[in-house]
């Protein structure tokens, strides 16, 4: 059983919500959103659209009911969607891309997250009868699987410019975008300029117990909350859960630029130490992956050595290990998982 003192590191969806989240969610106004008549749902709406330059958005669940249903709303089934090889759409949202958009998928390797543009406009499919119409772009800012790596806004601007010329929309999974934020300061319209739909979390760094939020033009957004509703995303008093995304704008949001602040403390003090290396070029946010490399430890032995001095991670795989720094994680925790790593290297 985890005491109090241990620290979880295996993910930023491990965050509690904040008193003043409890309190917000106490003392909401609701309605029935699926009636279109929840205030703090419509409040929530209105203000992540301002915030991102967007003309609508809509509230959901999870991150990835958001991200299946911007592909479903933008895809007609069978056209093709162009999406990074280890993208998290890709990757970890269970096949949906096929059996929710019926989307015909076309993968390209990334380098931290950004295509070669030869790649990308290679993948663009002519117009031949023969083949599917590509109908779709995605790209990821925080890239997950390099290491939370800051796409840079130049890229996306690029990227953008070119299914912008061949009338293909994009899609921005802007999960933990928050991080990258708390590193650039670049305003978030700008963000929203770069794409036509885009999802970010709620319930990740800023702490929210559940929800995600699409922002897209309003056309997008009412197609979207059709596409919504047949996947079983409608709620009903749903505006107990967006208080809290209205108070994380303000309590929690500032507080990520720490989260990868002591993610960059703790890869500094991996890289002294013998039997793991860093296993991605950059420490830009809040995520870092080790490649265990002591050979008389694999990736889940060493996970199960740390949860036994208190420090808890994620082993993605048998070399690879996951640590994830949010707001519960102190200077103190990154020093003593600092120091249980050795020990456990050391045994």
């Amino acid at each position: 059983m985890s005491s109090v003192l241990d620290a979880d590191f295996r993910s930023d969806t491990v965050t509690q919500p904040t008193d003043r989240m409890r309190e917000a969610m106490a003392q909401a106004q609701v309605g029935d959103d699926v009636l279109g008549d929840d205030p703090t749902i419509q409040k929530l709406e209105e203000e992540f659209a301002r915030l991102f330059g967007k003309e609508a958005a809509l509230f959901f669940p999870s991150g990835t009911m958001a991200n299946q249903c911007a592909a479903a709303t933008h895809l007609v089934p069978g056209e093709e969607v162009i999406v990074d090889a280890g993208a998290h759409i890709f990757q970890f949202e269970g096949g949906g891309l096929s059996r929710i958009a019926g989307a015909h998928l076309r993968t390209l390797d990334s380098a931290n997250g950004q295509f070669s543009f030869g790649s990308l406009s290679r993948a663009i499919r002519p117009v031949n009868e023969h083949m599917p119409r590509t109908g779709l772009i995605c790209v990821e800012e925080t890239h997950l699987f390099s290491g939370g790596t800051i796409v840079p806004h130049d890229y996306l601007v690029e990227v953008h410019g070119l299914a912008k010329h061949h009338g293909i929309p994009v899609h921005m999974d802007g999960a933990r975008l928050w991080n990258a934020q708390a590193e650039t300061g670049m305003p978030f319209s700008e963000y929203g300029a770069v794409c036509d739909s885009l999802m970010v979390s709620l319930s990740k760094g800023l702490s929210c117990p559940v929800g995600s939020v699409l922002m897209g033009d309003g056309q997008f957004i009412s197609r979207a909350r059709r596409a919504r509703k047949w996947m079983g995303g409608g709620m009903r008093q749903a505006g107990i859960l967006a208080a809290c995304g209205l108070i994380a704008l303000e309590e929690t949001m500032p507080l990520l630029a720490d989260d990868n602040s002591r993610c960059r403390r703790l890869g500094g003090v991996v890289l002294g130490l013998d039997g793991v290396r860093l296993a991605q070029e950059t420490i830009d946010t809040n995520i870092l992956f080790l490649e265990v490399t002591a050979p008389n430890l694999d990736a889940p032995q060493l996970v199960a050595a740390l949860a036994d001095r208190g420090i808890h991670t994620l082993a993605l795989g048998e070399r690879l290990l996951r640590f994830v720094t949010h707001r519960h994680i102190t200077d103190e925790h990154v020093d003593r998982a600092a120091q249980a790593l050795q020990e456990a290297l050391s045994q």
